[in-house]
Formats: structure tokens, sequence, C-alpha cells
């Protein structure tokens, strides 16, 4: 391949309906050049080949129009598996390099150490195959190379799995991959295939191409996933699949000493998969109680309803029996009943099979799914004002309240103060108020958010129990077992977001991912650093985008976390007063955004992936999510013993944490602030950084090509969206800053 001689008048220009197209200039004039659009595609809109174009210079960066890059012997656009090859590298040509390879079947690609997954909307056996899985791992883990082992295979996610266990293996350092990308990117299915292949790794040492014999702990491992969608996955808008929270997966390995391994005569130590923790984060517990037309709550409902009857009558015969998805209001009407080809009766099975792995089982299985039920049965309660004041509320449902209070074990008239009137504590007195309509409502949903909620950390803490290496790891006879065990974390976690009304969720959504903006910066960076050393090229002052004024306006003395904060703990803490203080107190920032257009409950945030506009309604509801004793002394009636030990274990944890603030000599309201959701989302975001910052962290950008689920086919100006919101636009930017064009050195 070599540049064509005409490349220098083959440009791309911006188009308004596809991001970029590609064009030949015809004629310049004191700053305006016209083009004739020369494109080679079908599936571009409104662009005709030979359609004659006018365009402003001032209105590209260096007043230059981006290149593109020709081979000369086809005059074809050149495709390259690594796009660091790319004689001009800009995101125009990310863009098309990605379009072609797309369109060719080829859904990864990479640039140096990232791989940018596009979701190809098809499943490709022989990218999966035993043979493939073999040759990736005896490529990069097996075979002994002086040059880049990489340039010896394409582009895939088993690079990736394979250059992370020769890390832990050889270099004896931790790994971890970041996967992330937007929802229907392929981001779940992604990380399945990681494990798969980790989890098989060290049985192809031999040669064996096949899995062979799996131990149950790796069979525990590799079914935790898929039990963790039953209760977090639900299908949306955008993906019949979608993970509604992040996880971090850490992958537990016993790891052979390099010396053993020599003495043995072997290059590469052993590595055993003994064991898996996860951590998980941001549950989207406004999904048990409402979802938008067209999307499902979670997946475990429709799999309860979806199970035979003689299953439905064995777990609660009163309320399964005869019922549909219509019967509970929290579930509704849905036109979706398979979920990647299995019905929810068949996904039913598989669950109820997978938590017998960990031990969830008889008793304790019957218990889990009755905690779902009684979440199920809070959404029948009907609520109406009180006919003798309009200032209360009472429960009008008498036959569903019946319902529930059998079957959570409670009397009915405990359950009906619960709900309708809050105790309330001031001076060392107590007094009832009793709800209006309105807040009885919210009070109900929020004692299903939070049963929900709390059964889904008690299933993941089941899971680590039954998975985690120190626990369940046994070595064989006469072998000492590790005093530590080798990791390799995967993260799977949301990617950015900006809709048309971005709210609490959108914004600890978007934090996280600035914090690991910021780490991915400065890995490239580093990177970039390695390379030109190797290079023997001296490397000057690169310029890049900070986000660390972003960091500061979220998470500062005085930024948004810290006001929203102080907000809750005050007697009449509500969101216009947070807007207003958000930004008088962050007037001077950069990274705020104020406009006359803005509502009083609206402020702005520019991102480094581009300005969002949040509505803060409930954000200070949100942000408390306590659970009022009246709730819990409810659930702790309870002859489920799931809802009775949880929330109230809960609620204990959540009070240590409070006295362990004032005993610190905290602030006034401090221990309010311990408890809130944006203060343990801060907490739990340092601990995944610190541990992600002690590991050797590799990339994996999912890439969601458009919005039809259709093979071959890239939208592009949602495709650039999303390459600009990973960062990857971000990474060419700083790999090219000092040499932005490369051209093979001819000896």
């Amino acid at each position: 391949m070599s540049l064509s001689a005409g490349s220098t008048s083959c440009v791309y220009i911006r188009d308004k309906d596809n991001a970029w197209i590609p064009a030949e200039v015809v004629s310049e004039s004191s700053g305006n050049i016209s083009v004739r659009i020369n494109h080679k595609f079908d599936d571009l809109e409104n662009c005709s080949p030979g359609e004659l174009r006018d365009v402003k210079l001032k209105d590209y960066e260096g007043g230059v129009l981006p290149l593109q890059n020709l081979d000369n012997d086809t005059g074809n656009l050149i495709e390259c598996s690594d796009m660091v090859d790319l004689p001009f590298l800009h995101e125009a040509a990310i863009l098309y390099n990605l379009k072609i390879r797309h369109k060719e079947g080829k859904p990864y690609t990479r640039t140096g150490d990232i791989v940018i997954a596009v979701n190809p909307y098809q499943w490709m056996n022989q990218l999966y195959s035993d043979e493939t899985r073999y040759l990736y791992a005896d490529k990069l883990i097996w075979t002994q190379t002086k040059e880049d082992a990489k340039s010896l295979v394409e582009p895939h996610v088993y690079e990736t799995s394979s250059l992370s266990y020769r890390g832990l293996a050889v270099d004896g350092m931790d790994q971890s991959v970041l996967v992330s990308g937007e929802s229907g990117a392929g981001k779940t299915e992604t990380v399945k295939i990681l494990m798969n292949h980790l989890a098989s790794v060290q049985n192809m040492a031999s040669g064996n191409e096949s899995d062979g014999e799996v131990n149950d702990i790796v069979k525990r491992v590799r079914d935790s996933n898929p039990l963790l969608e039953a209760f977090g996955n639900a299908k949306t808008t955008r993906n019949d699949n979608s993970s509604r929270f992040g996880k971090y997966i850490q992958l537990q390995f016993d790891a052979e000493d390099p010396r053993q391994a020599a003495f043995s005569g072997r290059s590469v130590p052993s590595c055993i998969l003994a064991g898996s923790k996860c951590s998980t984060y941001l549950l989207e517990k406004s999904r048990v109680v409402s979802h938008e037309e067209g999307e499902r709550a979670f997946h475990i409902f429709y799999q309860i309803l979806g199970a035979p009857q003689s299953e439905r009558e064995n777990l609660w015969k009163e309320g399964l029996g005869d019922a549909t998805e219509e019967s509970f209001r929290y579930v509704g009407y849905t036109d979706t009943h398979e979920i990647e080809g299995k019905s929810d009766g068949e996904r039913f099975y598989e669950t109820v099979s997978a938590l017998d792995l960990i031990g969830v089982n008889s008793d304790s299985l019957h218990t889990l799914l009755r905690a779902m039920c009684i979440v199920l049965q809070l959404g029948n309660l009907v609520f109406d004002k009180d006919p003798e004041n309009d200032e209360n509320s009472t429960i009008t449902s008498s036959e569903e309240l019946s319902k529930l209070a059998r079957l959570m074990g409670v009397d009915e008239d405990d359950i009906s103060k619960a709900l309708t009137i809050r105790t309330m504590v001031a001076r060392n007195e107590t007094y009832k108020v009793p709800l209006n309509k309105s807040s009885a409502e919210d009070s109900c949903d929020a004692f299903a958010k939070e049963i929900y909620s709390q059964s889904f950390d008690w299933l993941v803490r089941t899971i680590n129990s039954a998975t985690c290496a120190e626990d369940n790891y046994i070595v064989e006879k006469n072998e000492k077992a590790p005093s530590k065990f080798g990791m390799i974390g995967l993260l799977d976690i949301f990617g950015f977001e900006s809709f048309k009304v971005n709210r609490f969720e959108q914004l600890c959504i978007n934090y996280a991912n600035e914090k690991l903006q910021q780490k991915f910066t400065i890995d490239i960076f580093r990177s970039v650093q390695a390379e030109y050393e190797y290079e023997g090229i001296e490397l000057g002052d690169i310029q890049f985008e900070d986000n660390a004024g972003v960091l500061d306006l979220v998470e500062g003395r005085m930024g948004i976390i810290a006001v929203l904060n102080e907000e809750c703990v005050r007697p009449r803490g509500n969101d216009i007063s947070f807007v207003s203080k958000v930004n008088a107190m962050n007037k001077d920032s950069e990274s705020l955004t104020q406009s006359r257009l803005f509502r009083d409950n609206e402020f702005g945030v520019h991102h480094y992936a581009g300005p969002v506009k949040y509505d803060a309604t409930n954000f200070v509801k949100k942000n408390t999510d306590v659970v009022p004793q009246d709730l819990l002394q409810c659930a702790c009636k309870s002859t489920n013993s799931l809802v009775r030990i949880e929330l109230k274990a809960s609620a204990d944890r959540k009070a240590a944490a409070a006295e362990s603030s004032s005993s610190r000599g905290g602030r006034r309201g401090g221990s309010l602030v311990s408890q809130t959701v944006c203060t343990k989302f801060k907490g739990d975001l340092g601990s995944l950084m610190t541990n992600i910052g002690t590991t050797r962290s590799r990339y994996i950008r999912c890439l969601k090509p458009n919005t039809k689920k259709q093979p071959y086919l890239m939208m592009h100006n949602s495709s650039v969206e999303q390459l600009r919101c990973a960062g990857v636009v971000a990474a060419v930017t700083i790999s090219r800053s000092a040499f932005p064009n490369r051209l093979d050195l001819e000896t």
C-alpha cells in the first residue's frame, strides 16, 4: 500500500446528515474551496456523488480540510486493522476506517492499545471458535517473539484477554480491562466473551483447543454473570438486554512463581482461575416501579411470570396462579417475551439452575423469589384521599392489601400505617404525621425499591461468597495455598449519557465517566511517551484537554456534590435552592454552563464529551434515599427472612456510618451527609479508581453503529458522537499532537 499522489486533493468535509463525507477539491479562492462529492457508499444520506459544494476553510481546525487516506493502486480508501498505521489520522479517517471494516464483517479495530468493538448485530461463529481462541492464546501468550505480538493477529477482544493473562503470568502485575460504551453497544456481551476466554486459557497451555472438563469454581464464575443479568438487566428502547448497573468483576488467579516455572522449563508461568469477586454500582432502582413505553422492568419479573403455572402456584398460588404481566402495575403490558432468542420461561429455569450452583435453592430460593413477589404486589396497592381529610390518605384496594399482608406475613393494619403515616422525631419528641395521597404512593414505591435493592445486594454477596478464591479454591495435594491471588479486573460500566432530559442518574453516570476519562487520558499520554522513547524521538510539550476543571466542579469543596449534600440536611432543602447555590458558588468555573433559557431547576455542565443540561427535579429526594423507620419496622415484622434481615442490616450499616462520621468530629449534618447516595457513590468510585490504579489497564471501547440493530450499517452522526464520548478522538489527538502524520520508514 502506498499513498496516492492525488491524495492531497481528496479530503473530507463536514455534513449535517453524515458528519463527514469524502470529496475532491475542484478549486480554491480566498479561503473558500469548491469540492466535488466523490464517495462510493450507498448508505450516505442526502449527498450524491458528483455534487458540488462550497466550504469555508475558517470553519475547519487550522484552516485545513482533513485528508483522505487513498491507496495509490486502487484509488480506494485505505483500510487498516490498527489505525495508528493510517498516514492521516483524524476523526473522519477513524469513522471511515471503522465503516469499511464494519461493512466487511470485521467488528474489531485497534488504535494502539485500545480495541474498538463495533456491535455487528450478529453472532460470527468463526470469530469465537475454539480454533480462534487457541490462536490468540498461542500467538500472544505462549509464543516467544521479539516483535510486537499484536502485529501477528487481527484486532480482537481475545487480544486484550490474552495480553492481560500474559501480563499477570509473566510480568506478575495485576491487570484490568475497562469496557465502556452506550446502551446497546455490546458491553455486556464483550465482558462475557472476555470472561470465557480468560477462564479457558490455562486449559490451552497443553495445546488442548477445547475447554474439556470445567471445574465447579470456573462454572460458578461463568454462570454468575448471567445470574446478575436476570436481576440487573432490562429491555430498553436501545437494547433488549441492557445492564442497569455498573460492575467490576475481579477474576482471581493462582499465579505460579516464575522461578518455579523456569526450573520446570516453562517460559510462561501457569495462571489458574481460582475464583472471582464482583462489586456493583448504581443499580437503577427507579426501574422497579416505572419504565418508559416499549421498555420493560427487570428481567426476573418476566421470568417469574413466564414460568409454568405449576411453578408459579408453588411460589405464590394466590397471586401468580392465573397472573399475566398486566396483572401487576409495575410490570404492565409487553410485546417482548424473548430475550436473545430465549423465552422468559426458559430463562426462568436457567436462573433457577444458576442460583442452585451458588447454593440458593429450596428454602432460600423460595424466599428470594417471594421477595420479588412482594415487590410486584406493592405496586398493586391503590391510594386515595381520606374521605374525612383530603390531606390524609388511605389504601382503597383492600383485596390487594390482604394479598400483600399474607405474602409478607404482616398484619394489614401494620402495612397500612407504615405506608400512610410517617413517624417524626424532633427535640426528643415523637409524633405521627399523616401522608397525603401523593406522599403515600411515593412511600409505597420507595418500599418496593428498597426491598429490590437489598435483595440485589444480598444476591451479589451470595455470589461472591460462592465464587471468591479465599473460601472456595482448593489446591492440589502437597501444594501450598497462595498467600495472595493475582487479579484481572473487568469493568463493565455505563457510558457517557446525554438525553433530552438528564436527571440525577445521568449526573452520577457522567461523573463516573469523567473519572475514567481522566485515567484514560493519563494512560494514553504515558503510552505515547513510551513509543517516542522507543523510536528515539524527543517528545515536546503535548497539549490535550484536561478535565480536572469538570471534576472539581462535581466533587470539589464547593462543587455539585457538596452543595447537594448540604441541601439534603437543610430542613427545607429543595432542588431550586440547590441549583441557585451551585450557580452562585461556581460562577467562575469554565465547566459550569449557565443560560437565561434555563429554568430555575436546570443547570449545565461542560463535560469532556460535550455540554449536558441537567433537570434537578428530585435531586434532593434521590440523593437522600433514607428508608423511614415506619417502613423498616414493617419489614422487620415480615416472615420473609430476606426482607426482614436485609433491610434492617442495611439501616444498621447506614447508622454505623453516620455514627462514625459524627465521632470524627464532622460538621453540622455530617452524619446525614455520610448516608447520601452521592457520598456513597463518590467513596465507591474512589475505591474503584484506587484499585484500578494499581493495575496495568487496557481499554475496549464498544460502539453502537446504528439504532436499527442492522448488520453492516453505520450511522455516521451517532457513531462520531460515541467516538468522542469514548475518548477515542482525544486519544488520537494526544498520540498525534507532536507528529500528526506517519509514514513507514523505507530502508
